[in-house]
């Protein structure tokens, strides 16, 4: 993403918050400063995490908070599974999200056009989306590997332990 691109996406969240009557500490800054530049989907400790690496002072409550407000005013969206594995997506614009069911990574895949065709009919029903996602759930390539490599081991074993019966 370019710097103005960054900028842009930092200020568009700097003004959400603003406009839910926060104020903009140097700690909620960081906040949206790691959102504007990340191309991933993070974890709320994730940005917790990076944050705290550059500035020991910030707290988990804030981040937590930040988060939060920035999902109820529809700045991100939260894609979650569980309390323990809850990811926030920075890209509001139409796409698809690859969401592996075993390690929970989240891949951005080409948007196909039909669904930004989406977002303006709905618009036309007097309903202001602020994002349009689809999500599909699987498993990406290196969990299936992982999956036959684990099914292949068992099958060895089972057959090892046959030949010695």
């Amino acid at each position: 993403m370019s710097a103005t691109g960054k900028t842009a996406k930092r200020d568009r969240y700097l003004n959400a918050l603003r406009q839910a009557g926060r104020r903009i500490t140097e700690q909620r800054y960081w906040v949206c400063d790691y959102l504007a530049a990340t191309s991933s989907h993070p974890t709320p400790y994730e940005v917790y995490r990076q944050l705290s690496a550059r500035n020991p002072e910030i707290s988990r409550a804030t981040v937590y908070n930040t988060l939060n407000t920035l999902r109820d005013l529809g700045a991100i969206v939260e894609i979650g599974f569980g309390a323990e594995h809850t990811h926030y997506d920075t890209d509001t614009s139409p796409h698809v999200n690859l969401i592996c069911l075993r390690c929970h990574s989240i891949q951005d895949h080409p948007v196909p056009e039909e669904l930004g065709q989406v977002a303006a009919s709905v618009g036309n029903n007097h309903f202001a989306p602020v994002a349009v996602r689809i999500d599909v759930y699987g498993f990406c390539r290196e969990c299936q590997a992982r999956k036959r490599a684990e099914i292949r081991d068992l099958w060895h074993a089972r057959r090892a332990a046959d030949s010695q019966a």
